[in-house]
């Protein structure tokens, strides 16, 4: 695993969400260094698929499928547009009182060692600033899949490059997709 993260990309990912979107840093930070390395394992434990010796790891769970225990509380997979299905987020997700955990996905596979930027934001702060990197190419980063998961791990959302969203777990309100 590559732990080592080019430091000046994540601040400055962070300072223009906030600046951008004119949200305050308590509302919506990246995790600290000493919180990163738990944070990971806890997610890529219960929901990366480690079972195959090839595409295997978190980066390619949101594509070839997750871990076969998370597999049983798969709740569906929906096309989606990149630009605009986040908006729906408080409608699946019922805890804007809470915070949740961000991960971008730097595009690194496991045997490369994953590289993840984690963030934790309260879902209106997350639907902004999903606006704005949705509409920057993630600040000129690319169009780099991502995941939302419960602080008590309960449910993941993974965002791939393909416009389909996959939802684990217990928790999440679907019905805005099942609509159409």
């Amino acid at each position: 695993m590559n732990m080592k993260k080019p430091a000046g990309d994540i601040f400055r990912l962070e300072h223009e969400v906030v600046t951008k979107c004119s949200i305050s840093k308590e509302r919506f930070h990246k995790v600290s260094g000493n919180q990163w390395a738990d944070i990971y394992q806890q997610i890529t434990g219960k929901y990366a698929d480690k079972t195959k010796t090839w595409k295997n790891g978190l980066h390619w769970a949101n594509t070839n499928g997750y871990s076969p225990e998370s597999m049983k509380k798969l709740l569906g997979c929906y096309t989606v547009d990149y630009s605009t299905w986040f908006y729906f987020l408080p409608q699946i997700i019922k805890e804007d009182n809470k915070m949740v955990y961000f991960l971008i996905d730097k595009g690194r596979a496991w045997y490369e060692g994953e590289e993840f930027w984690i963030f934790e934001s309260y879902i209106p702060e997350l639907v902004k600033a999903l606006d704005l990197l949705s509409h920057t190419a993630f600040l000129d980063n690319g169009w780099l899949d991502y995941y939302i998961v419960s602080k008590k791990y309960q449910w993941l959302i993974g965002f791939n490059h393909h416009d389909i969203i996959s939802c684990i777990g217990e928790g999440l309100n679907l019905d805005c997709f099942k609509k159409h």
